[in-house]
Parts: C-alpha cells; structure tokens; sequence
C-alpha cells in the first residue's frame, strides 16, 4: 500500500503537470492515432524483453482512465483499481514475481498495451527497465517521411542487434552506431556483445533524468548515446561508472542543446575585424604574451598535396606574426589522435588549434569538451557543432571564373569536369562552373565524372571528345611538368595536359586574418542572434580565393576573367542569381531569386547543361567511404520521391497513404566543401 501511495503521487503529479501545460495527461491512446490504412503488415513478434520507458499508451482509450501519462495509477485507495494494483504488487514482492507477458503492439518503435495495463504500471513504479511481453509489430507504409524511413532501418537494424531500446527518428543513425560500436554495417551481433551494449544503455538511461530529456526536445536517450560514441571511444565508455558516464554528457551538452533547439550555424562570409576600445589601443603598446597556435595535420606536407597548402598558409602566417604568436604542428593519425590534441593543450598550452582535415571532428569536439575556452577551428564547409568552428573559402567563385574560360576556349566541344567527392559545396562548384561555361558559350555541354568512382576519368571524357577538362586537379604521367595541380587543362593533340587556369588557395591570408580577429577579440564579439556555431565562409573579397591564368590564355579571354573577377569582389556579379533550371526540369531560379550562403552551401542538384550525375555513398570506392559518409550531402526531396517510386514499382514496399509525422524531425547532417 506504501507503494501504491508512492506511485499515485507520481501519477497525479505527472497529470496535474500535463494540464498546466496544455496536453493530454492519459497515456497515448492508439487508436486514436492509427488506422488500417497505415499499416503495411502485421508481424507476430513472440514474447521478447521490452524496454519499459517506450511502453506510452493502450490500445483503446476505455483503458486509460485509471492512469496518468507514465502509467502510475489517478485513482484513489479503496477502489477495486488500487486493490488489484496492490495484490500485483505483493506478487511482484514474492518468490516467483510477476511472470505473465503483458500482451501490446508496436508501432513505430513505441509500445501499446493490449492487456496487462497494472502489470506496467507495477513494473514501473519500481523503475524496471524492461517488461516481458507478447508483441505484435504494426509495419507503417512506406512514406518518404523522415521519421518512417528511419523506422525501416530499424527493422533492419533489429534483425541484426535483437534490441528494441535503440529508437531514432533521423535516417542514417543505425548505420552510424553499428560503425561507432566498430561493428560491420551487416555484422549481426552476438550474445555478448549485446549484453554489453544494454548494461552500458542501462546506465545511460540512469543518468538520462526526465529533466535532461526535457531540455533535449525531441530526441532522447537513444540520441543522447550516439552523440556520446561520436566523441568518446565505445570501449572507453561501455567501462564507465554512470558518474563517470554523467561527465562525458555534460561535456557534450552545448551539442546536444544546439540541435534540440535547432539553433542556426552562423555564417561569417568575411573577415570581422572589430573596433579596438581605448583602453586596447593604449595596451597595444604593452608587451603581451604570444598566442599560441597549433596546426592538426593528417598527413606530413611532403606526402600529401592538402597538407602542404596549409603547412605553405602556416609558414606565411609565422613570417607575418612572428613576433605576436607562437606555432607548432602535429601529424596525426587514428591511433595516436587523442594523444596528440591533449598533449598539444595540455603540455604545449595551445589556445588555438587549427584542425586541417573534417575527419579529426571527433577529436576536436572531445577536446574543447574538455578543455572551455580553447578555441578550436576545423576546415570544412560547414559542420554543425557548437563550440568548434569551421572554415572554407567560397571555392565556387574560382570555379565560376573558370568555366567561363572553359566555355569561351571550347568551342562546339563538350567540357570536361573531374569531381572528387559527392558532399556538400561540390555540387555548387560544379554548377558554378557549368553557369560560368554557358555565360560565354551558350550550347556549352558539361561531362561529368568522379574520381570516387572506378574508372579512367580522363581517358573517359577524351573519348567524347572533350578537349578542354576540369574540376579536381588532373595528374596524368604525360602531364607536362609545371603543370600538376592547374585545375582547368587543354587535351592537346598528344593527349598532353597544357595548364590554363587554376584555383588559387590563400591559406595565410584566412589563418592571418583570424588569428588578427582572435588577438582583436572577434571571436568573443562574433553574435549572430543566438547561433552557437560558426562558420567563415569567405571568397574573393577576402583574398583568400584568387584564380590564376597561364600564359596560354589569349588576351580577351584574360580581360574576360579579370572583368568577372572584379564582380565579383565588388558583390556586383553573383553566379547564381540568374535562371537555373536542374537536370530533371524543375525550376530552381526564375531569375529573380536571391540565393542565401546557406541555400549555396546546401545545393544538392545538377544543372541541365550538367551530364552526369551524383553518386550515392553505395557506390563510392572503399577509399572515398569514410568521407562521403561523414559530410554527406542532404537528400533532396524530389530524388527521395522518386526512390520511393522505383522501390513501389520494384514490389519492395506497399503504396498507400501516408502514416503520421508527429515524430517527424529536421535533419542536420555534417558537411564540408572539400
């Protein structure tokens, strides 16, 4: 009776609290959101373990009377309700304990009671985290929805791990945390390994107060938990304390808080040099300690072409500000990464790390966690994570420049283009690149190809009879010497490569200007609204970007380039502020559209003068995998309605309407320009 007493104040607090906020303080009733009409199929389940926080409502709303929102008893002692409940209760407190499966159905990861109401409610005032029950799955019909989709790679998700305590609402997250838990994409796993991965959730789900959930909006623990894995190494959390397990959380949280709250990333699309005050002009003149400065590399510049921009940007900002700062570089690879940014904090005192390569976010996220007020930047076009900053240049004005040049030289040829990696930023410099070439050769034809893909690229688009190639930076044996690197190339009659134009990267002058922002207090200044993140995003006008013309290029078509380079440093010339129609005929701009930095960043499409198309990740070679992945375009929504087409065409999903989206949540996937 003490119990029951225990569990009706958690009741009619939990009620009294749902009408002080306006909603309904029953448990869900699904009925009332579900008909037949939404489901697929029906699939018997037998009688598994179910994790008792997703038991959220009954099958018909005659049930729900007795019950609050989480299934702690309304009514009052003395009624034949709260005597049954007790009676349950003495039995759960006996020798055998309360052993009959309660009967539910699932529907979209959430739990529905059929018969056995009491039996949760007992259970669940005594915190069990799970229940045994005879489950029925209702399968939704396949829709396009964020949320539906993410439920059908559940089921496949299911079949491999046998747990229902893992429920995303985001498509791509089961693939992720079988990645993170070092597991095969199709690895099914043992006994072991998922007794090791509940007790770890178990105490996950300890910490994971009602409070903390509440601040998280829509996501839960389940979210929580892949968050803490894309920081923290699996086998260095499943070993934790749920103290311990608490820490690693609030190291995380401005992350967390960020995407609940579906804060924008501010984009800085020039340098912010702030207005100095008095009193730091006067200190100007006082001796001051050298800032620290680390560059993250993943390579050494003699290896890698990447690295050696940087490294050349590094040196230049030394020769610059050698006198106000102090720099030291770091090689890193995955074995010795977290070793290496403590040590670059902790043992050399770093204030501010230049992280070189997206790949090492990881790392840079778990080190500013730990480390507040160390101000950490990573070189990508946008990654949404509060506390870590990233940087680009807006490489689509050089590649706009360019195909003007391509298209003015190519006469009734087809043009040549060499990708790299399907991910954000490089659809834009593509169709930035084929807007050019139509400016200044209005039938010009763009060829596509990627170098993620198997193939001979080069050989490819020769054999179309393409004369003029260019994109990511060609490299052949028969490449003149001089010419490696040159982004846009004439095919002579030898197959030879003549440099015509490349893109040029100043990375001292974007590592000069923000560390002068740093030193002259932008980065505590920097306020867009509310945005915890920040990106700088800058191009021309900045000097960061410039293109640079071989002594090939006639005279007018150099003027031409010169002309446009003009515009667009004055902000007079904006390649995509004109009409644009995509490979499949729709409309993307009638000429009247003024395109945001973030709609740019976000193009997911091809132009129709573009012929080629953009892989997925499925089709990319192992090498390029871990990329694509981690900066993967979003999906358009005219591409996901077409899959959903061919897969209904194919038999392989039921066509019928769609199911609610209540859960339904807004994706922000990790991206760079690279």
């Amino acid at each position: 009776m003490e119990q029951y007493r225990t569990a009706l104040r958690a009741g009619q607090k939990y009620y009294n609290d749902s009408l002080q906020k306006g909603v309904s303080p029953y448990p869900r009733v699904l009925e009332d959101i579900y008909n037949e009409s939404m489901s697929a199929a029906r699939v018997d389940m037998g009688i598994i373990d179910i994790p008792s926080d997703s038991i959220v409502g009954t099958l018909a709303s005659g049930r729900k009377a007795a019950f609050a929102g989480n299934f702690m008893p309304i009514l009052p002692l003395g009624t034949e309700f709260a005597d049954k409940w007790v009676n349950l209760c003495t039995a759960h407190l006996g020798t055998e304990g309360i052993t009959d499966p309660i009967v539910c159905l699932e529907y979209m990861g959430r739990f529905y009671v059929q018969e056995g109401h009491k039996r949760v409610s007992v259970l669940k005032s005594f915190g069990a985290p799970t229940v045994l029950a005879h489950v029925t799955r209702i399968i939704p019909t396949w829709s396009e929805a964020e949320n539906v989709r993410a439920y059908y790679e559940f089921m496949d998700f299911y079949k491999l791990s046998g747990i229902y305590h893992m429920i995303f609402r985001r498509v791509g997250c089961y693939a992720k945390l079988q990645k993170l838990l070092g597991f095969e994409k199709d690895h099914v796993w043992t006994d072991e390994e998922r007794a090791d991965f509940l007790f770890m959730q178990y105490k996950f789900r300890e910490v994971c107060d009602e409070r903390m959930l509440e601040s998280m909006g829509d996501r839960g623990c389940s979210d929580i938990i892949l968050s803490c894995l894309e920081v923290y190494p699996y086998e260095e959390i499943k070993n934790l304390s749920s103290s311990d397990i608490r820490k690693r959380i609030q190291t995380i949280m401005p992350d967390l808080r960020f995407h609940a709250e579906n804060e924008p990333t501010a984009v800085s699309t020039e340098p912010e040099i702030p207005e100095k005050s008095i009193v730091s002009k006067i200190f100007d003149g006082i001796a001051k300690p050298r800032l620290k400065v680390g560059f993250i590399y993943v390579d050494t510049p003699q290896n890698s072409v990447w690295t050696r921009g940087h490294d050349e940007g590094r040196q230049a900002l030394e020769e610059n500000m050698g006198n106000e700062i102090l720099v030291k570089c770091y090689v890193v690879t995955k074995d010795n990464a977290s070793e290496v940014f403590e040590e670059a904090v902790t043992k050399d005192g770093m204030q501010v790390l230049f992280v070189t390569a997206p790949t090492l976010i990881a790392y840079a996220r778990k080190t500013v966690a730990m480390h507040p007020g160390l101000m950490v930047l990573v070189c990508a076009l946008t990654l949404p994570f509060a506390g870590v900053r990233t940087y680009y240049s807006r490489i689509y004005e050089a590649k706009f420049i360019a195909g003007a040049i391509a298209g003015a030289l190519a006469g009734d040829e087809p043009i040549g283009y060499i990708a790299r990696y399907p991910i954000l930023g490089v659809p834009a410099a593509i169709n930035a690149f084929a807007l050019g070439a139509r400016m200044t050769n209005p039938k010009a034809k763009i060829l596509l190809e990627w170098t993620c893909l198997e193939g001979d690229h080069l050989a490819a688009l020769r054999a179309q009879g393409v004369t003029i190639v260019s994109g990511h930076p060609v490299m052949s044996q028969n490449t003149p010497e001089g010419s490696i690197g040159w982004n846009t190339s004439r095919i002579d009659l030898n197959g030879r490569l003549q440099p015509l134009a490349s893109d040029l990267w100043d990375w001292g002058r974007m590592y000069e200007q923000i560390v002068r922002g740093i030193m002259n207090g932008a980065w505590k200044t920097f306020d867009f609204s509310k945005a915890s993140a920040v990106n700088y995003w800058w191009g021309m006008n900045s000097g960061v970007i410039d293109v640079i013309l071989s002594e090939s290029v006639p005279t007018g078509v150099r003027q031409l380039a010169s002309i446009l380079r003009r515009g667009l440093i004055e902000g007079s010339l904006k390649p995509f502020e004109c009409p644009m129609v995509d490979q499949n005929g729709a409309i993307r701009n009638d000429g009247e559209k003024r395109f945001m930095p973030e709609e740019i960043m976000n193009i997911n499409w091809l132009l129709d003068n573009v012929e080629g198309r953009i892989p997925s990740i499925n089709d990319v070679l192992p090498m390029a995998k871990e990329t694509t992945e981690l900066l993967a375009l979003k999906e358009d929504k005219d591409d996901a309605n077409e899959e959903m087409k061919e897969n209904q065409d194919a038999g392989q999903v039921p066509e019928d309407t769609e199911p609610e989206e209540t859960d339904d949540i807004r994706v922000e996937p990790v991206t760079t320009g690279i």
